[in-house]
């Protein structure tokens, strides 16, 4: 009985599986090193191989390997282009750390240089960098105490909450005086910080809005108010109110028409400089308008997923080097994916099977195969780009529902359900979403709610995985009646949902459990443990 290896070099995990008959001895991966067909990705695997046969107490008689075909998916972050607004501008909106409550339309005052005599006219204060924030706040006081009319506060750092809870409430209406007391009140003129400063000094008048934690904006969505406010047309200020729909805070500026901003170029290679097999693009704009998210709770750009042109490989040689067996290639990846997936209990010899990778997405039917760029790469992309997080965190993050943590062993579900977590979460975890990661509970965010994450994530499913395979079912023509997905992404615990949406009703979507035993991974690698010939 002979004990054959199959090996599997992919873009981003090497999988081998050791087989005898049919029947799986051992199965295991470790992240493919260097390039897939790259001598460092077949030493790699050569010592899997070699690893697996000490753990299973057999020896290895042969190896089977395919074709190697390097995928290159670069994934390319294109900001969105700001629209036209003419001679107005948004200088800053959706920031985090707003402080104060209001609304106010008034000209830029430089808290750097001296104070302005203009009486009765409602200045905006702009905090440069260099200033601290308690230095700030006594000149501000003593603005007030003066009788100035400072309507809110903009400032280069990061420090607006420690300004305005140094501010108090500050009424400076002439009929009750000023308030130049801190007293622990709510501060009552907005502070907004982040803001390009130098910019903001630019505008012959600056319109300022915060509103408390999740309310929308009023004053600057209201293009007939804001427009009387600012003396221009009302028409003037529809789009950029339009652009500010469900912000709690923002700064927008009046001046005179900007020239056009010179766009940097990524550091990533360019997409139209590449020679492509494909290309797939996801629009984070689209999504957040599909889902209806908050404007400001996802991100503002497009990904693009590029499979480079790149000529198959014939690893064999190489590998019987590293083993010292005889080592065979006797079919392609997609065809061995298919015979592995088709291991699955109750699967159906003309199931298509929906092997997802990395970088691609493969259908592989009963007479074809069709390879798509945009897979599981892409997915961890987009849910980076959406939560500003790492990647390493996102590909925990976008694998099923969160929870948010209300602080010790309380957590709310995404359907609004609450309950307790078997071991308490740390204090810097409270009023944060959560996901089960690699060391425990993962804190990633705590800008959405539970039920507004789950909408984004599906969206962005929607968007990566939904459409790509629809697209692949164009491209093949075939429609089966049973589909099997298998591949790393397959282990997702929403996907089958999403292949539902996918696929036409009458089709039986299921996981794959490669030999009854694997779950939906290794089907490459135990496809070619039983390719004979």
């Amino acid at each position: 009985m002979t004990v054959i290896a199959g090996v599997d070099v992919g873009n981003a995990t090497t999988e081998v599986v050791l087989a005898a008959d049919k029947k799986i001895l051992a199965a295991g991966r470790v992240p493919t090193r260097g390039r897939k067909g790259s001598a460092d990705s077949l030493r790699a695997a050569a010592a899997l191989v070699r690893r697996l046969e000490r753990q299973a107490g057999c020896t290895v008689g042969e190896a089977s390997i395919a074709p190697l075909r390097p995928v290159d998916t670069s994934v390319i972050t294109i900001p969105e282009i700001a629209s036209a607004t003419g001679r107005l501008r948004v200088l800053a909106a959706g920031v985090p750390t707003p402080g104060g409550i209001g609304a106010c339309v008034g000209k830029p005052w430089l808290l750097s240089s001296a104070p302005s005599a203009r009486d009765g006219e409602t200045s905006v204060a702009l905090v440069p960098d260099g200033i601290g924030y308690a230095d700030a706040a006594a000149r501000l006081r003593a603005m007030f105490g003066s009788g100035a009319r400072i309507g809110a506060v903009l400032v280069a750092g990061d420090e607006g909450v420690l300004i305005a809870n140094r501010l108090g409430p500050a009424d400076n209406s002439k009929k009750r005086g000023p308030r130049r007391t801190l007293d622990g009140g709510p501060c009552q003129v907005p502070v907004i910080d982040q803001v390009d400063v130098a910019a903001a000094a630019a505008c012959e008048l600056l319109a300022v809005e915060v509103r408390p934690l999740g309310q929308p904006l009023g004053l600057l969505t209201d293009a007939v108010a804001l427009g009387a406010r600012l003396g221009v047309d009302s028409g003037e200020v529809a789009a950029l109110c339009r652009s500010l729909a469900d912000y709690s805070n923002a700064v927008a500026g009046l001046g005179t028409a900007p020239a056009p901003a010179a766009v940097d170029e990524p550091d990533e290679p360019r997409v139209n400089d590449l020679a492509v097999d494909d290309r797939f693009v996801v629009d984070l704009s689209a999504i957040a308008d599909t889902v209806m998210a908050r404007r400001g709770g996802i991100g503002r750009a497009m990904l693009v997923a590029t499979l480079s042109k790149a000529a198959d490989a014939r690893p064999d040689e190489t590998l019987a080097e590293l083993l010292g067996l005889p080592v065979r290639c006797p079919c392609t990846e997609p065809e061995a994916s298919r015979l592995g997936a088709l291991t699955t209990p109750g699967a159906r010899h003309d199931a298509l099977v929906i092997d997802l990778g990395a970088g691609t997405i493969d259908l592989i039917g009963p007479g074809e195969d069709v390879v798509l760029a945009g897979a599981g790469e892409l997915l961890t992309a987009a849910v980076a780009q959406t939560l500003g997080i790492p990647r390493a965190a996102a590909d925990w993050v976008k694998r099923g529902p969160c929870v948010r943590v209300d602080g010790g062993t309380r957590f709310e579900a995404e359907d609004g359900t609450r309950g307790f977590l078997d071991v308490s979460a740390p204090a810097s975890a409270a009023g944060m979403l959560a996901v089960r990661g690699p060391g425990g509970l993962l804190p990633f965010d705590r800008d959405h709610g539970p039920g507004e994450w789950r909408a984004i994530r599906l969206g962005i499913k929607q968007s990566v995985l939904e459409l790509n395979i629809k697209r692949a079912l164009r491209t093949s023509g075939e429609m089966p009646s049973q589909a099997i997905a298998v591949g790393g992404p397959a282990g997702d615990e929403e996907l089958l949902g999403v292949l539902a949406r996918a696929l036409p009703p009458a089709v039986a979507v299921g996981r794959g459990d490669v030999g009854g035993t694997l779950g939906p991974r290794y089907a490459v690698a135990f496809g070619l443990t039983a390719v004979r010939g």
